[in-house]
Protein backbone atom coordinates (compact mmCIF):
# COMPACT_ATOMS: atom_id res chain seq x y z
CA UNK A 1 0.00 0.00 0.00
CA UNK A 2 1.47 3.46 -1.01
CA UNK A 3 1.14 6.67 0.81
CA UNK A 4 0.56 9.89 0.18
CA UNK A 5 1.41 13.16 1.82
CA UNK A 6 0.81 16.80 0.76
CA UNK A 7 3.32 19.71 1.81
CA UNK A 8 2.99 23.66 0.93
CA UNK A 9 5.61 24.87 -0.88
CA UNK A 10 7.59 28.26 -1.07
CA UNK A 11 7.46 27.62 -4.82
CA UNK A 12 7.14 30.87 -6.97
CA UNK A 13 7.92 31.79 -10.31
CA UNK A 14 9.10 35.48 -8.76
CA UNK A 15 11.16 36.61 -6.18
CA UNK A 16 7.91 36.89 -3.75
CA UNK A 17 7.20 36.75 -0.19
CA UNK A 18 4.02 36.42 -0.52
CA UNK A 19 2.10 34.48 -2.89
CA UNK A 20 -0.68 31.63 -3.53
CA UNK A 21 0.41 28.34 -1.32
CA UNK A 22 0.99 25.67 -3.94
CA UNK A 23 1.09 21.89 -2.32
CA UNK A 24 3.98 19.56 -3.58
CA UNK A 25 2.41 15.70 -3.61
CA UNK A 26 5.11 13.19 -1.75
CA UNK A 27 4.26 9.40 -2.37
CA UNK A 28 5.65 7.27 0.01
CA UNK A 29 8.13 9.86 1.46
CA UNK A 30 9.32 11.02 -2.52
CA UNK A 31 8.70 14.24 -4.14
CA UNK A 32 6.45 13.16 -7.38
CA UNK A 33 8.18 15.77 -8.98
CA UNK A 34 11.53 13.78 -8.45
CA UNK A 35 9.99 10.60 -9.64
CA UNK A 36 8.87 12.77 -12.56
CA UNK A 37 12.09 13.60 -13.81
CA UNK A 38 13.54 10.56 -12.87
CA UNK A 39 10.93 8.64 -15.09
CA UNK A 40 11.86 11.03 -17.95
CA UNK A 41 15.48 10.23 -17.70
CA UNK A 42 15.05 6.66 -17.51
CA UNK A 43 12.26 6.40 -20.66
CA UNK A 44 14.33 9.50 -23.02
CA UNK A 45 11.55 11.78 -22.75
CA UNK A 46 11.77 15.40 -23.02
CA UNK A 47 12.77 16.76 -19.84
CA UNK A 48 10.93 19.86 -18.67
CA UNK A 49 10.48 21.82 -15.70
CA UNK A 50 7.38 20.59 -13.98
CA UNK A 51 6.02 22.41 -11.19
CA UNK A 52 3.09 21.34 -8.56
CA UNK A 53 -0.38 22.91 -8.76
CA UNK A 54 -1.93 25.25 -6.08
CA UNK A 55 -3.43 24.15 -3.22
CA UNK A 56 -6.89 25.18 -4.34
CA UNK A 57 -6.40 23.37 -7.38
CA UNK A 58 -5.55 19.97 -6.21
CA UNK A 59 -8.38 20.35 -3.88
CA UNK A 60 -10.94 21.51 -6.36
CA UNK A 61 -9.49 18.53 -8.46
CA UNK A 62 -9.13 15.78 -5.72
CA UNK A 63 -12.04 16.62 -2.89
CA UNK A 64 -14.69 14.70 -4.78
CA UNK A 65 -15.12 10.92 -3.22
CA UNK A 66 -15.87 10.15 -7.78
CA UNK A 67 -15.56 6.29 -8.66
CA UNK A 68 -13.17 7.44 -11.60
CA UNK A 69 -12.12 11.07 -13.30
CA UNK A 70 -9.44 11.95 -14.85
CA UNK A 71 -7.27 15.35 -13.12
CA UNK A 72 -4.76 17.26 -13.12
CA UNK A 73 -2.21 16.58 -10.18
CA UNK A 74 0.58 18.96 -10.93
CA UNK A 75 1.67 21.12 -13.93
CA UNK A 76 1.97 18.81 -16.68
CA UNK A 77 0.41 15.31 -15.32
CA UNK A 78 -3.06 14.29 -15.58
CA UNK A 79 -4.10 11.17 -14.09
CA UNK A 80 -7.42 8.73 -13.34
CA UNK A 81 -8.14 8.85 -10.14
CA UNK A 82 -10.45 5.78 -9.01
CA UNK A 83 -12.34 5.39 -5.60
CA UNK A 84 -12.77 2.18 -4.03
CA UNK A 85 -14.64 1.06 -0.90
CA UNK A 86 -10.93 0.53 0.81
CA UNK A 87 -8.76 2.05 -1.37
CA UNK A 88 -7.68 5.60 -4.13
CA UNK A 89 -6.24 4.53 -7.07
CA UNK A 90 -3.86 6.56 -9.09
CA UNK A 91 -3.30 5.26 -12.94
CA UNK A 92 -3.75 6.01 -16.50
CA UNK A 93 -0.98 8.72 -16.48
CA UNK A 94 -0.50 11.08 -19.43
CA UNK A 95 2.60 13.72 -19.77
CA UNK A 96 1.19 15.28 -23.20
CA UNK A 97 4.85 15.42 -24.12
CA UNK A 98 6.31 12.03 -23.47
CA UNK A 99 3.58 10.51 -25.99
CA UNK A 100 2.81 6.96 -25.63
CA UNK A 101 5.44 6.21 -22.82
CA UNK A 102 3.46 7.40 -19.76
CA UNK A 103 2.16 3.93 -19.47
CA UNK A 104 5.17 2.56 -17.66
CA UNK A 105 4.64 5.05 -14.88
CA UNK A 106 2.82 2.81 -13.23
CA UNK A 107 -0.30 3.38 -10.47
CA UNK A 108 -0.45 4.28 -6.93
CA UNK A 109 -2.94 2.46 -4.38
CA UNK A 110 -3.24 4.54 -1.38
CA UNK A 111 -5.68 3.25 1.91
CA UNK A 112 -8.52 5.47 1.76
CA UNK A 113 -9.02 6.55 5.06
CA UNK A 114 -5.34 8.36 4.93
CA UNK A 115 -5.43 9.83 1.37
CA UNK A 116 -8.53 11.49 2.43
CA UNK A 117 -7.14 12.80 5.69
CA UNK A 118 -4.32 14.31 3.77
CA UNK A 119 -7.23 15.94 1.10
CA UNK A 120 -8.57 17.76 4.30
CA UNK A 121 -5.13 19.11 5.28
CA UNK A 122 -5.71 20.63 1.60
CA UNK A 123 -9.17 22.15 2.86
CA UNK A 124 -7.77 23.28 5.99
CA UNK A 125 -4.54 25.05 4.32
CA UNK A 126 -7.37 26.90 1.20
CA UNK A 127 -10.25 28.14 3.18
CA UNK A 128 -8.89 28.53 6.97
CA UNK A 129 -9.55 32.23 7.41
CA UNK A 130 -7.50 31.63 10.68
CA UNK A 131 -3.88 32.42 10.67
CA UNK A 132 -1.90 29.48 10.62
CA UNK A 133 1.59 28.75 11.32
CA UNK A 134 3.55 26.15 10.21
CA UNK A 135 7.06 24.05 10.15
CA UNK A 136 8.67 24.23 6.69
CA UNK A 137 11.62 22.04 6.32
CA UNK A 138 15.24 22.58 6.98
CA UNK A 139 18.09 21.04 4.39
CA UNK A 140 21.46 21.99 4.62
CA UNK A 141 21.08 24.36 7.95
CA UNK A 142 18.31 26.41 6.02
CA UNK A 143 15.23 26.01 7.91
CA UNK A 144 11.95 27.04 6.89
CA UNK A 145 8.68 28.14 8.46
CA UNK A 146 5.62 29.36 6.79
CA UNK A 147 2.48 31.40 7.79
CA UNK A 148 -0.71 30.41 6.10
CA UNK A 149 -4.35 32.65 5.32
CA UNK A 150 -7.15 31.96 3.10
CA UNK A 151 -4.81 30.13 0.94
CA UNK A 152 -2.46 32.64 0.99
CA UNK A 153 1.61 31.74 2.01
CA UNK A 154 4.10 33.99 3.45
CA UNK A 155 7.35 31.55 4.00
CA UNK A 156 10.27 32.72 5.47
CA UNK A 157 13.87 30.65 5.93
CA UNK A 158 16.76 31.08 8.26
CA UNK A 159 20.69 30.18 8.85
CA UNK A 160 20.35 27.74 11.36
CA UNK A 161 23.54 29.32 12.45
CA UNK A 162 23.20 32.71 11.72
CA UNK A 163 19.47 32.98 12.26
CA UNK A 164 18.08 30.29 13.74
CA UNK A 165 14.32 31.23 15.09
CA UNK A 166 13.66 28.03 16.74
CA UNK A 167 15.39 29.35 20.20
CA UNK A 168 13.02 32.81 20.01
CA UNK A 169 10.19 30.53 19.05
CA UNK A 170 10.41 28.72 22.19
CA UNK A 171 10.61 31.98 24.07
CA UNK A 172 7.29 33.15 22.72
CA UNK A 173 5.58 28.97 23.35
CA UNK A 174 7.00 29.62 26.82
CA UNK A 175 5.01 33.01 27.39
CA UNK A 176 2.01 32.22 25.48
CA UNK A 177 1.75 29.06 28.13
CA UNK A 178 2.22 31.81 30.58
CA UNK A 179 -0.26 34.05 29.63
CA UNK A 180 2.57 36.73 29.69
CA UNK A 181 3.40 39.19 26.67
CA UNK A 182 6.50 38.95 24.40
CA UNK A 183 8.14 40.19 21.60
CA UNK A 184 10.59 38.34 18.98
CA UNK A 185 12.21 40.21 15.84
CA UNK A 186 13.32 38.03 13.39
CA UNK A 187 16.89 38.51 11.58
CA UNK A 188 17.74 37.99 7.75
CA UNK A 189 18.84 34.50 6.59
CA UNK A 190 22.09 35.97 6.05
CA UNK A 191 22.62 38.81 8.04
CA UNK A 192 20.83 38.50 11.87
CA UNK A 193 20.89 42.47 12.47
CA UNK A 194 18.63 43.13 9.19
CA UNK A 195 15.00 42.50 11.12
CA UNK A 196 12.56 40.54 8.32
CA UNK A 197 10.09 39.50 10.73
CA UNK A 198 8.44 40.42 14.20
CA UNK A 199 6.17 38.32 16.02
CA UNK A 200 4.29 39.83 19.36
CA UNK A 201 1.45 37.54 21.53
CA UNK A 202 -0.16 39.86 24.02
CA UNK A 203 -2.89 38.48 26.83
CA UNK A 204 -6.23 39.91 26.52
CA UNK A 205 -8.15 37.97 28.89
CA UNK A 206 -8.52 34.16 28.21
CA UNK A 207 -7.10 34.56 24.97
CA UNK A 208 -3.93 35.93 23.48
CA UNK A 209 -3.36 38.34 20.58
CA UNK A 210 -0.51 37.39 18.05
CA UNK A 211 0.99 39.52 15.36
CA UNK A 212 3.22 38.93 13.10
CA UNK A 213 5.05 41.95 11.14
CA UNK A 214 6.46 41.31 7.88
CA UNK A 215 9.03 44.39 7.94
CA UNK A 216 10.39 44.13 4.41
CA UNK A 217 6.40 44.29 2.83
CA UNK A 218 4.96 46.19 5.63
CA UNK A 219 2.17 43.78 6.20
CA UNK A 220 0.98 43.15 8.99
CA UNK A 221 -0.84 39.76 10.57
CA UNK A 222 -2.67 39.50 13.11
CA UNK A 223 -5.40 36.61 15.16
CA UNK A 224 -6.67 36.04 17.97
CA UNK A 225 -6.45 32.62 19.50
CA UNK A 226 -7.30 30.36 23.03
CA UNK A 227 -4.47 30.32 25.14
CA UNK A 228 -4.19 26.47 24.39
CA UNK A 229 -4.75 26.78 20.71
CA UNK A 230 -2.22 28.68 20.03
CA UNK A 231 0.37 26.87 22.48
CA UNK A 232 -1.19 23.63 21.08
CA UNK A 233 -0.23 25.15 17.37
CA UNK A 234 3.59 25.64 17.99
CA UNK A 235 4.37 22.75 20.11
CA UNK A 236 2.88 20.92 16.66
CA UNK A 237 5.62 23.40 15.06
CA UNK A 238 8.14 21.67 17.44
CA UNK A 239 7.30 18.07 16.89
CA UNK A 240 7.48 18.30 13.39
CA UNK A 241 10.91 19.65 13.96
CA UNK A 242 12.10 16.70 16.05
CA UNK A 243 10.54 14.13 13.44
CA UNK A 244 12.16 15.61 10.62
CA UNK A 245 14.37 12.32 9.30
CA UNK A 246 17.33 15.68 8.95
CA UNK A 247 16.98 17.32 12.10
CA UNK A 248 19.66 15.18 13.90
CA UNK A 249 21.77 15.92 11.27
CA UNK A 250 21.31 19.55 10.55
CA UNK A 251 23.67 22.26 10.49
CA UNK A 252 25.46 23.03 12.62
CA UNK A 253 25.37 19.32 14.15
CA UNK A 254 27.76 17.92 10.62
CA UNK A 255 28.16 20.68 8.45
CA UNK A 256 31.46 20.38 10.05
CA UNK A 257 33.17 17.83 8.02
CA UNK A 258 36.99 18.32 9.53
CA UNK A 259 35.68 17.43 13.05
CA UNK A 260 34.24 14.37 11.71
CA UNK A 261 35.07 10.78 10.24
CA UNK A 262 33.89 11.52 6.15
CA UNK A 263 35.90 12.74 3.70
CA UNK A 264 35.08 14.38 0.43
CA UNK A 265 35.49 11.38 -1.76
CA UNK A 266 32.96 9.63 0.47
CA UNK A 267 30.67 12.23 -0.44
CA UNK A 268 32.00 12.53 -4.29
CA UNK A 269 31.03 8.86 -4.44
CA UNK A 270 26.96 8.99 -2.97
CA UNK A 271 26.83 12.43 -4.96
CA UNK A 272 27.69 10.72 -8.32
CA UNK A 273 25.41 7.21 -7.79
CA UNK A 274 22.64 9.56 -6.74
CA UNK A 275 22.65 12.73 -8.81
CA UNK A 276 19.42 13.83 -8.20
CA UNK A 277 20.10 13.51 -4.77
CA UNK A 278 20.24 16.92 -2.62
CA UNK A 279 23.01 17.96 -0.47
CA UNK A 280 20.92 16.72 2.41
CA UNK A 281 20.26 13.84 0.81
CA UNK A 282 23.79 12.90 0.57
CA UNK A 283 24.69 13.39 3.77
CA UNK A 284 21.70 11.90 5.67
CA UNK A 285 22.41 8.70 3.75
CA UNK A 286 26.25 8.96 5.17
CA UNK A 287 24.64 9.19 8.11
CA UNK A 288 21.93 6.45 8.11
CA UNK A 289 25.11 4.09 6.39
CA UNK A 290 27.49 4.81 9.18
CA UNK A 291 29.72 6.50 6.79
CA UNK A 292 29.54 9.88 8.61
CA UNK A 293 29.04 10.05 12.51
CA UNK A 294 28.64 13.17 14.64
CA UNK A 295 32.14 14.53 16.15
CA UNK A 296 31.61 15.06 20.34
CA UNK A 297 30.58 18.28 20.55
CA UNK A 298 27.74 18.11 17.90
CA UNK A 299 26.13 15.26 19.47
CA UNK A 300 26.31 17.79 22.72
CA UNK A 301 24.77 20.53 20.86
CA UNK A 302 21.89 17.97 19.60
CA UNK A 303 21.27 16.83 22.79
CA UNK A 304 20.69 20.00 23.74
CA UNK A 305 18.60 21.44 20.77
CA UNK A 306 16.12 18.04 21.76
CA UNK A 307 16.02 19.38 25.17
CA UNK A 308 15.15 23.05 24.18
CA UNK A 309 12.20 21.42 22.22
CA UNK A 310 11.02 19.01 24.45
CA UNK A 311 11.63 20.61 28.06
CA UNK A 312 11.31 24.12 26.29
CA UNK A 313 13.95 25.33 27.68
CA UNK A 314 17.16 27.59 26.32
CA UNK A 315 20.67 26.37 26.67
CA UNK A 316 23.28 28.56 28.06
CA UNK A 317 25.64 27.18 26.22
CA UNK A 318 25.07 25.12 22.72
CA UNK A 319 28.40 22.50 22.53
CA UNK A 320 29.24 22.22 25.85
Amino acid sequence: MDTIEFRLSAFNYTDCITQNAFAHIFINGKNLLDTLYEFEKREGSKIINHAPISVAELHENLSEKYKIKSVKICSQLIADVETGISNVVWKNFVLPHAENRTKNFGEFVFDKAQYFREVEKLKRWRFNDKLIIEYGSIDCGFVDFNFIKSGKLFNFAFDELLSDPLPQLVNLFVHIRRGEPCTENFGDIYDDRIKVLKISVRPVEDEIFLTAEIVKKKILLAEIYRREELAAMFKKFFDARLNDKYFPYSYPCFCYLSESNVTDEVLDAIEDAHPDWTTGDVWNYAVETGQLKLAPRHEKYLEHYKKMLTEFIIPDKWFE
